[in-house]
């Protein structure tokens, strides 16, 4: 069987990230199946998952949300790692810390094997102008703070082995 890397993406870093993350599983012989969660892939059909969401106003995309509500049997029955990506995972204050994670592990009976806040981007011509705004209002510092490496390593790591 294979390994289901879902995501819910918004600008596409969370895809970017997501898939270095396959390429480094595949790497090691993996099978990978890489699915956004708008088109429902199904987790039943796989040993494990590595599930992932872009992060909108501290929370995680509402399409992840309803994807782990709605798959939650099958997603608790196999190994499950999670992982948000947001520009603001780059900020040291943070110490790697994410709301959005944290929420969504108060919120979910859900018990991910790892857990992950992976810096994405900030990238204003991606983004649509309200929130861009807002943006800019806060002083979020823009740019593409992803590290595809990273990704791939800690998705390798994020899985028990043994049930590969």
């Amino acid at each position: 069987m294979s390994v289901l890397l879902a995501y819910a993406t918004h600008s596409g870093a969370t895809r970017t990230l997501a898939e270095a993350m396959a390429a480094a599983l595949e790497e090691e012989g993996r099978e990978v199946v890489l699915a956004d969660v708008a088109d429902d892939p199904d987790p039943a059909q796989h040993e494990a998952v590595i599930a992932g969401s872009a992060v909108r106003g501290e929370s995680v995309e509402k399409s992840f949300a309803r994807w782990t509500r709605h798959h939650g049997e099958a997603l608790a029955a196999r190994p499950l790692a999670v992982f948000t990506c947001s520009g603001s995972a780059a900020d040291p204050a943070k110490q790697g810390r994410q709301r959005a994670m944290d929420r969504f592990l108060e919120w979910t009976p859900l018990r991910p094997v790892a857990t992950a806040n992976l810096p994405g981007w900030v990238l204003m011509d991606r983004i649509p102008a309200t929130e861009r705004a807002l943006l800019r209002a806060m002083g979020t510092p823009t740019g593409d703070f992803r590290d595809l490496a990273a990704a791939g390593r800690w998705a390798r790591g994020a899985l028990p082995t043994a049930t590969l």
